[in-house]
């Protein structure tokens, strides 16, 4: 047979017949592939194979490892996985809020300025009218208070901690039966000066507020604040104080509970990394200033001291037993706002219009770390981990509201200087109330209770009266416009 020309010729071709078994057999292993993956998918959907009522598969698949009652690690342990967020915190105070005493945590004048004269109270048995002198020196590379103890005698105490690193420095003592005790000398880091805390000045011992009665035994009144995971460990019958922490300083597990479940689930089942640790960031915004609330407040807890001793406060000073995602009211009972006194910057902030608004803590503080913006404003004193320095801060959100002073005389204009005053104890008010020299007035002195006019250096030395008076000239128009405080 001739071939076409437009055809070219096949070579080595030719044409194999399908048998029909080869033909079932592909496409029964398709079927059989197909069912495979069909069980499968519904397994991890349902929890439950096709077909069963899935009860018992269902609660092995949903329930998590019964893990028990989480315990406290330490950071560190937190170090091995978030070790960014562990570095950025060792940069804030609060890694630092307790301190073991040597010459990188000292800043107290222990060579030269280290005297402390006070005149005793004339309620003191037995001292009432003397002068008395502190003096704070260094004996062989530690720190030493020379002053009068529970026994009404001079007596050498050893500073084996130290508290703040900001504004105020406080110095801790071991007594022998364990009991830790705030001496009664705090230095002042901003006028480089000492400073009588608890001590004769008003206090004596045996009154209940001097800083050696049992009353203020730091594991008891403070120590849950300064530290993570606190285990008091009295022991009653031999009146010893065993007590240990996991962190010495405001631990990562102070904000996001006790984390050994947390671990145990990520190095042993790979899963239930989130449920078994609080993020605040993820808690209800309430919650979620409650964490801080737990410590930047003053109050009592609502469980009482156990086991008691004569002479022991009733009630923890701190919201012993609290956690992370719990209500804050169950644990801890606090004080409402009172503006002259500090830390009470959560106390203030519940009457503030910040909280009814639902503005809380983490809105204005980056509690993880320490700003660039913060660390260009530390020659200023700024030491409040705020996200933007002073009224920066407020300008964030206020951008409608004209930078203007309360009077015409006040140009420059300040929000912080009149809504958020400095106050005693050094803190900054937090309920962003203007607060009137009336106040100061009513409550009887500016030693009890400070105002946002003489604060400032213009009005440091008017009496508050004369304030109030101007306030109310201004108020009856008597004053030309504008005189608010945003010049509306």
């Amino acid at each position: 047979m001739n071939q076409s020309p437009d055809k070219p010729k096949r070579v080595g071709y030719r044409k194999t017949p399908v048998k029909k078994e080869n033909f079932f057999v592909s496409y029964w292993g398709i079927w059989v592939v197909l069912a495979v993956l069909f069980i499968f998918l519904a397994i991890k959907v349902t929890g439950h194979a096709p077909g069963s009522n899935g009860e018992t598969e269902v609660a092995e698949a949903a329930s998590p490892p019964d893990f028990g009652e989480p315990g406290y690690l330490g950071s560190k342990r937190c170090k091995d996985c978030h070790w960014r967020e562990y570095d950025a915190w060792k940069s804030t105070l609060h890694s630092r809020s307790l301190q073991a005493a040597n010459d990188y945590t000292v800043i107290g004048d222990f060579e030269r300025n280290n005297r402390l004269t006070v005149k005793v109270t004339d309620k003191a048995p037995g001292l009432a009218g003397r002068e008395v002198t502190n003096r704070m020196y260094r004996k062989d590379g530690k720190f030493f208070v020379k002053t009068i103890g529970p026994d009404k005698e001079f007596n050498d105490y050893e500073i084996t901690n130290v508290i703040g690193i900001g504004e105020k420095q406080n110095y801790i003592t071991i007594f022998p039966n364990g009991e830790m005790h705030v001496l009664p000398v705090g230095w002042d880091i901003e006028n480089r000066a000492w400073v009588d805390l608890n001590g004769l000045k008003e206090n004596y011992p045996g009154n209940g507020n001097y800083w050696s009665d049992p009353e203020n035994i730091w594991q008891l009144k403070c120590g849950g604040c300064h530290v993570t995971g606190i285990k008091v460990n009295y022991d009653k019958e031999n009146d010893f104080f065993n007590s240990e922490w996991a962190d010495a300083g405001t631990g990562c597990e102070a904000c996001h509970g006790p984390g050994s479940n947390h671990v145990r689930a990520a190095s042993e089942y790979f899963d239930y990394e989130k449920e078994t640790i609080v993020n605040p960031a993820k808690l209800p915004w309430r919650l979620r200033a409650m964490v801080c609330g737990q410590c930047h407040s003053r109050g009592a807890s609502t469980a009482g001291v156990s086991p008691y001793k004569i002479g022991f406060p009733d009630r923890y000073g701190y919201a012993y037993g609290f956690a992370p995602g719990k209500p804050l009211y169950l644990f801890y009972v606090d004080k409402p706002g009172e503006k002259q006194t500090g830390p009470l910057q959560y106390n203030e902030w519940k009457e503030s219009r910040h909280a009814k608004a639902g503005i809380m803590c983490t809105d204005c503080h980056n509690v993880h770390k320490v700003s660039a913006s913060e660390v260009m404003g530390a020659a200023t004193g700024q030491t409040s981990q705020t996200k933007l320095i002073a009224d920066n801060l407020c300008m964030d959100c206020h951008k409608t509201l004209k930078r203007r002073g309360v009077h015409r005389i006040h140009t420059f204009g300040s929000c912080i200087a009149c809504h958020m005053p400095r106050v005693k104890g050094d803190k900054h008010s937090h309920t962003f109330a203007f607060i009137s020299p009336a106040e100061t007035v009513k409550a009887g002195g500016l030693d009890k209770q400070p105002n946002s006019c003489n604060n400032c250096h213009h009005h440091k030395d008017t009496p508050p009266e004369n304030l109030v008076e101007f306030l109310n000239a201004v108020k009856m128009a008597d004053m030309p416009r504008p005189y608010t405080v945003h010049g509306r």
